[in-house]
């Protein structure tokens, strides 16, 4: 009976998991040091859309996610409950967008990080869309273009009517058709559509993210910011240089085109 009711509760879960029926995929561009035209990077971000459903997360993170989870399996399983454990996490490749975007039922959710902490909130910025009577063909598709305001920044978008879908990446959503281009104005970020393919695959969010408020979540990352040497230094387990104290708080000064 045991066994019986595992197979239930397991059958549940599963059938609880919404599906995709379109997967879009976004090559991302942007700089990590909005002053520093050379501090480019780059992701291919995978937009999952259901029914009433979407979420936006890097391909990269989904595989660094999996290794994670069978290095901490793997560590365990080789200690042997000796408590000898040991966990290496230098082959994890790096992630460099860590933002994962929920669209469910109308609402935005974005999931995001501070230090090793994982938080969930609803963005205060929403985008406000212009439409413009300008179109253009990019890959095979005919596109429209609209204007957007979202926070500071001005966004230009392009979006095709052929798949008349509000959806795009990240939080920018609710144009008549799907995304295919989308930049700021001084191209700080640069999302373009890379692969269409109707197919059906799990939609999971995180389940372990601590929920709160963007405003909760842009202090605790301005602390952890103003804290980086501290932080560094906790997982050291020793006392750092004067020159490794300046490089890490050089290089946290770095980090500051945030999206939201």
């Amino acid at each position: 009976m045991i066994f019986l009711n595992s197979i239930f509760v397991f059958s549940q879960i599963q059938n609880t998991v919404q599906k995709s029926n379109l997967v879009c995929k976004y090559q991302v561009k942007f700089l990590k040091d909005s002053l520093d035209k050379y501090s480019v990077k780059e992701e291919v971000m995978t937009l999952l859309i259901g029914d009433k459903i979407s979420l936006f997360k890097s391909d990269q993170k989904a595989k660094s996610d999996s290794l994670n989870k069978s290095i901490i399996k793997s560590g365990i399983a080789n200690a042997g409950g000796k408590g000898n454990l040991v966990i290496d996490f230098s082959k994890v490749p790096r992630v460099n967008m860590v933002q994962e975007v929920l669209f469910e039922n109308g609402k935005l959710k974005v999931f995001d990080k501070v230090f090793k902490y994982q938080f969930a909130f609803e963005p205060t910025n929403k985008v406000k869309w212009e439409l413009v009577n300008e179109t253009k063909k990019i890959d095979g598709y005919d596109c429209r273009k609209a204007i957007g305001t979202y926070g500071e920044r001005k966004l230009i978008a392009w979006y095709t009517t052929e798949i008349p879908l509000q959806e795009g990446p990240y939080t920018f959503k609710g144009l008549p058709g799907l995304i295919v281009h989308l930049n700021d104005e001084r191209e700080t970020y640069i999302f373009d559509l890379i692969y269409l393919k109707k197919d059906v695959r799990d939609i999971v969010p995180i389940n372990n993210a601590t929920e709160t408020t963007f405003e909760k979540f842009f202090n605790a990352r301005q602390n952890a910011k103003e804290n980086a040497v501290s932080n560094v230094g906790g997982m050291l387990h020793r006392e750092m240089t004067q020159e490794e104290k300046s490089l890490v708080t050089k290089n946290a000064n770095k980090v500051n085109n945030y999206l939201d």
